[in-house]
């Protein structure tokens, strides 16, 4: 240390010293107020950047010294780029990104664990393949892909309408190389669109349907009507207003639908799963390049009076990758805008542009410390949002620094160090407490279940942690180079607008900055309104209570329609409503009558399976990890009970009573009348009973028995030998049912089998299984029924069910399964049921159920921890409870908000709702550490300090945020929709509570002088853990540093 600084550290202490005597008490609360570790921790950063920034002022050090420290933190930066670089260039995962799924599974679930072990039953190396043809598949037999056409118009069953209907699938299916692509029927034709003309065109065999001209539109769909299969048929094609009139033909309805297919395997394609991607991508391209613009033709312009809308799987997939792409360009216009507004405020490309560097940088150190420390093997699209949450925390963080640097100009410091020191000790303190508060808010959401909330809950915290360490150590270092070399600098074409700074004054006395010390000297308009007009108005007898009426009857209105808040019951939405796809989803799933051709959910009933073990896959990377298959070796359909049981227990499904019938929801067959099952063990016996009538041996019907398999097996000596069986053989029931599989060892494909053949797995038993050959084709019988199960259909919409009426369905369902596997023979009483099909239903309910609770608990969670970290941060307990009921304020109106723009709880809007509290602590954390270190001790003149010296700060952080979310309004995709709504609610109301319900507040009761204040409380500890007793007293000749009683020295 130099002899000025040594001397000017003795005349501190002797000064100190000589006060000593003065002031005992306030040394001790000095003492243990150093002891915090908030301020603790900013003191000490504050006193190595200013030893730091000592060695770089002025005459101190040397040109090479300064910028070996300028390059030091920016070589930090560049370090986090290259590490990041090498890495990936190096082949470590360090990137996972996953856009195309958002993982709301919860892996403990016992509905997801179910699925999951039917999904990958066949994974099982054990397992035999299914049964298949040994010839190839006919070409494009299989459909692959539909496309959904919707029409309304007044009335749609009109003759002029039919002919547009026609006229439109004429236009589509004589696009060029529709016939390459169309799915073909047996003869090898394309197979026509299925919609109402088929009842008019001759297809179906009647006269009275062949009315090519639809000159007796009500009578055809009368006769079919009448019939219950063609009425089944006809279902599907009709809206819920369609009606027949009484007495005359006259037909009268809204909407109608048609459907057009495609096939595979193309052309040069042995089967389905030969190259099943390529196949699935050349269909693809086919639709884009050659169908896509002619449909979008007709949705923009209609045809004929009606509106068209349409829906295809793979088109829907292809246009959400190019809207995706699209809406990420509003993303880029929401960057350029932050850096504009930067800009503008330090009116410094340097400063501006070396900013958003550290911004940046810092989502690289976040990735790094989230990939490689933390393990976490997932990058989704919530992650990818968190750079612009980041963009508006970094850039508040900026501002705070910036404003408070340019605020110390109009003080005189013995150097650019105590400048910067001064500057620094404020700037960083403010940050660190609204950093904190923000983790803590984000990091709550690292304890949800769902991989997707929880690993952007810790992502954001690191995040907001890393930016803050960037900004405290880069930001100050770009400021002083700034301030050394291009201060004086300006545009120039902007010299007569811009000010030049006015460098700090330097004296021979350090002066601490203090908002009093600066106010009347600022420039800035903005400090200059909320210094003055704005303060009036907050402390004006009138105007301050009618500020705290308006927002307190605004809250009321919030709060009301808060309680109006309900579960979304509908599926999540990708598009918004006015979208194509979007208003052809609704109208599928609302506007027509219930057919067969409806996606339904269907419950499984399933035997041999236990739930998957996923004990040892990674916790943030199930998608790569199917887990292990845990088989239930007790079943077993051998036994005759076990045969008998199983087909009664299908029989009796269907025959459930209405009142039976209520909880579970089964759907009734129109022809049969029957509830609908799909029973492996019926189409068994069909099969068996006809052989059985073929052959003169009798008795080949369910139940299977040894006998009645040995005199099948007998009867076809070219297949079975007899010779080989061992005496104590065992699997006849596999006998049967791998004959009813194979037809018999036709080597061709049954419809049974294609029916049935998913349904069912088999193994190789060691000492029953026999291999034989067929015209050069390897077949097995004598195998294990490792699996089974059998399907029920319910009325059940799939996915347009919420948790609150889908959950005590799928509790009955699980009550029913209970208690009939309860009454089954021992070897089939272990049976589960699940909902594998349309996305796993019942684990979708559970999921809805977890983001609503996840959503409060993460609220309730955020506020939680922030109350106690304002109270330390000011320590002030009056203080950290009016700033804490202040973010209340703001969650409770953006809960509000939900319901009163007619948005209920669902997928999308839960997981916004977990961003609410990490955006809305900002700014009046901000506030509160602004009144919190104001040098005046009445309300009054610290609200003025608050608004004198950080308003500017948070209206520059709140118009970079409000901003950026702007641009993403006009995005299509939904989700990005919803977000970009969300944060720009959260950071207006933030704004609004802040600057006018918190600063009115805090005019009216905020707390004044020690008022509220913890330091007592805090002396008392730390006294009790000193040992220090209340009559004790501070010790005169160690310059206060000890204590003893007043009776005697210590």
């Amino acid at each position: 240390m130099s002899d000025e600084m040594s001397s000017l550290c003795h005349e501190i202490s002797g000064e100190m010293s000589s006060l000593c005597p003065e002031i005992s008490d306030e040394m001790s609360s000095l003492c243990f107020e150093m002891s915090d570790e908030m301020s603790s921790l900013c003191f000490e950063m504050s006193d190595e950047m200013s030893s730091l920034c000592l060695e770089m002022s002025d005459e101190k050090l040397t040109q090479g010294m300064q910028r070996r420290v300028e390059c030091l933190t920016l070589g930090c930066h560049l370090t986090l780029l290259l590490l990041t670089v090498t890495l990936i260039g190096a082949g470590y995962d360090l990137l996972p990104v996953d856009f195309s799924t958002v993982p709301l599974e919860l892996t403990e679930d016992e509905a997801y664990l179910r699925v999951q072990a039917w999904i990958n039953r066949d994974n099982d190396p054990n397992i035999l393949p299914k049964v298949k043809v040994s010839s190839p598949v006919d070409e494009r037999s299989t459909n692959i892909d539909t496309i959904q056409l919707i029409f309304e118009g007044e009335n749609v069953f009109s003759k002029e309408s039919f002919q547009a209907l026609s006229e439109v699938e004429n236009k589509l299916t004589s696009t060029s190389g529709y016939a390459d692509y169309c799915q073909l029927t047996t003869e090898g034709r394309c197979k026509r669109p299925q919609s109402v003309l088929r009842f008019f065109d001759g297809t179906l065999p009647h006269p009275v349907f062949n009315d090519t001209k639809f000159e007796n539109i009500g009578l055809v769909l009368r006769t079919a009507k009448a019939d219950a299969k063609l009425s089944a048929l006809l279902d599907f094609h009709l809206g819920k207003d369609f009606r027949i009139e009484n007495g005359s033909n006259k037909v009268h309805g809204s909407i109608t639908r048609s459907l057009l297919f495609f096939g595979f395997p193309l052309d040069g394609f042995t089967d389905t799963e030969d190259k099943d991607q390529k196949q699935w991508n050349k269909v693809r391209d086919f639709l884009v390049d050659n169908l896509r613009d002619r449909l979008y033709d007709l949705v923009e312009n209609g045809y004929s009076g009606m509106d068209i809308v349409f829906y295809s799987n793979m088109l829907f997939s292809a246009d959400v990758s190019k809207q995706v792409g699209t809406d990420l360009l509003l993303a880029a216009a929401s960057l350029a805008f932050i850096f504009l507004v930067v800009l503008f405020q330090t009116q410094s490309l340097f400063i501006s542009s070396l900013a958003l560097f550290s911004i940046f940088t810092s989502f690289t150190g976040a990735n790094l410390i989230y990939r490689v420390i933390f393990d976490y093997k997932y990058f989704g699209i919530f992650h990818v949002l968190s750079v612009f949450i980041i963009l508006g925390i970094g850039a508040d963080d900026i501002f705070v620094f910036y404003d408070t640097w340019r605020a110390t100009r109009h003080v005189a410091y013995p150097s650019l160090a105590h400048r910067l020191s001064a500057c620094y000790r404020q700037a960083a303190l403010a940050m660190l407490i609204t950093s904190v508060t923000t983790m803590t808010a984000f990091i709550a959401n690292a304890f949800s279940p769902l991989l997707a909330i929880s690993s952007f809950g810790l992502f954001s915290g690191i995040l907001v942690f890393v930016n803050y360490v960037s900004v405290v150590s880069f930001f100050p270092c770009v400021v002083v180079v700034y301030h050394l070399y291009w201060s004086d600098w300006s545009w120039p074409c902007f010299r007569k607008c811009s000010q030049v700074e006015v460098n700090a004054k330097i004296t021979d006395s350090a002066q601490d900055l203090t908002p009093s010390e600066t106010m009347t000297s600022r420039k800035n308009p903005v400090v200059r309104f909320f210094g003055g007009p704005y303060f009036k108005i907050v402390t004006h007898k009138i105007a301050k209570w009618c500020i705290l009426v308006v927002c307190f009857a605004t809250l009321s209105c919030f709060i009301f329609f808060s309680t109006k808040l309900q579960p979304d019951e509908e599926p999540v939405r990708i598009f918004k409503s006015a979208h194509n796809y979007q208003r052809a989803l609704d109208k599928a799933s609302s506007r027509f009558v219930p057919s067969r051709e409806d996606r339904v959910v269907k419950v499984y009933l399933i035997w041999g399976l236990r739930t998957q073990d996923r004990s040892k896959c990674h916790r943030t990377n199930f998608f790569n990890c199917k887990g292990e298959t845990i088989w239930d070796d007790s079943f077993d359909l051998n036994p005759k009970p076990a045969q008998v049981a199983l087909q009664r227990l299908c029989d009796k499904i269907r025959k459930l009573s209405e009142k039976e019938n209520e909880a579970l929801f089964i759907r009734r067959s129109p022809i049969s009348g029957l509830l609908e099952v799909n029973c492996f063990l019926d189409g068994m016996d069909k099969f068996l009973q006809k052989e059985d009538s073929g052959s003169p041996i009798s008795d080949f019907r369910l139940p299977v028995t040894e006998i009645s398999m040995i005199k099948l097996m007998a009867a076809h000596p070219d297949i079975y030998n007899m010779s080989i069986l061992p005496d104590n053989f065992y699997r006849f029931f596999e006998v049967g049912l791998r004959f009813w599989l194979t037809d018999g060892y036709s080597g061709s494909i049954s419809l049974d089998a294609m029916a049935y053949s998913d349904l069912l797995g088999e193994s190789i038993d060691q000492f029953d299984t026999v291999t034989f050959k067929i015209n050069a084709t390897d077949y097995r019988y004598g195998t294990r029924l490792r699996y089974a199960a059998v399907v029920v259909n319910t009325s059940l919409s799939a996915g347009n069910m919420g948790y609150q009426t889908g959950l005590p369905i799928q509790e009955a369902w699980e009550k029913f399964t209970r208690e009939q596997m309860k009454s089954l023979s021992p070897t089939v009483s272990s049976g589960y049921q699940c909902t594998p099909e349309g996305g796993n239903q019942w684990h979708w309910l559970k999921v809805q159920q977890t983001l609503a609770r996840n959503a409060v608990q993460g609220i309730i969670i955020g506020i939680c921890l922030a109350f106690p970290i304002l109270v330390l941060a000011t320590q002030n307990l009056v203080l950290g409870f009016l700033a804490t009921l202040t973010i209340c304020c703001i969650t409770v109106t953006v809960v509000g908000l939900i319901p009163m723009v007619g948005w209920k709880l669902g997928v999308l809007e839960s997981l916004n709702l977990s961003l609410v509290v990490g955006l809305a602590v900002d700014y009046v954390v901000h506030l509160a550490e602004g009144y919190h270190i104001s040098a005046c001790s009445d309300r009054a003149g610290r609200v003025r300090d608050m608004l004198d010296h950080v308003g500017v700060s948070v209206i520059s952080g709140a118009c970079t945020t409000l901003g950026a979310s702007l641009f993403m309004l006009f995005a299509q995709i939904l989700f990005f929709m919803q977000f970009a709504i969300f944060m720009f609610s959260t950071i207006g109301f933030s704004l609004l509570y802040s600057m006018c319900v918190f600063t009115t507040v805090m005019a009216l009761i905020g707390p004044e002088g020690n008022s509220g204040s913890m330091k007592p409380f805090f002396r008392i500890i730390w006294n009790k853990i000193r040992g220090r007793k209340p009559g004790d007293v501070n010790c005169q000749i160690c310059a206060g540093k000890g204590f003893h009683s007043s009776t005697g020295v210590s």
